[in-house]
């Protein structure tokens, strides 16, 4: 055995080239700078396509719901409308209660206000308009015989509840037959919260 020799096969194709049959090489499949990228391609697909699965069916859940909800406020409506209805008659009636409330207030506050400016004339003074210049504001217009009862007046005027200041516009003399007399204006600023003393 040791003296034969080892032989040495060499194969030469000698079919020219247009008949050799080329070997297809595939090991490149096996390398794992291909193996590694396609596995992790495989495994993002897999991944994605799990989370759309996931997504569709939250989706799925969201939209039965919401159809659920929706039959239930159908099915409440005529419920929602009657309340709606209510709520409607309720702020007419409590504008309407406003609108009462503040025809009280409004009537207390100009008894009071006459009261005050009809008590406390003097003998020989007497008005003849009544004017309201602003919601708390008014004028009085008047004649006396007596000059010095326009300044009685005023200081008895403005101590009334139902004002706050007095001041004189203007006085002038006038001839009243034989005698003399004296026309006068006076503005009273109102009290913002006459009459509205238990009113609440």
């Amino acid at each position: 055995m040791a003296g034969k020799k080892n032989k040495l096969c060499v194969e030469i194709n000698l079919l020219p080239v247009e008949y050799r049959k080329a070997k297809t090489d595939f090991s490149w499949i096996f390398d794992r700078r291909v193996v590694w990228p396609l596995v992790g391609l495989l495994v993002s697909i897999v991944v994605i396509f799990l989370l759309l699965l996931q997504i569709q069916e939250v989706t799925n859940s969201l939209e039965a719901q919401l159809k659920t909800t929706l039959e239930e406020v159908e099915k409440e409506k005529p419920l929602l409308n009657k309340i709606t209805e209510l709520d409607s008659k309720l702020s007419i009636i409590a504008q309407k209660n406003n609108a009462l409330k503040s025809i009280q207030v409004s009537k207390k506050r100009w008894v009071i206000l006459f009261e005050n400016i009809s008590s406390i004339l003097p003998p020989n003074m007497w008005l003849i308009n009544l004017n309201q210049m602003s919601a708390n504001e008014m004028e009085l217009k008047g004649f006396t015989y007596d000059f010095s009862e326009v300044a009685e007046y005023m200081v008895k005027l403005e101590k009334q509840v139902s004002i706050s200041s007095v001041a004189l516009i203007s006085i002038a003399t006038t001839k009243s037959g034989a005698e003399d007399t004296y026309n006068f204006t006076i503005k009273a600023t109102i009290k913002k919260d006459l009459g509205l003393e238990g009113a609440k």
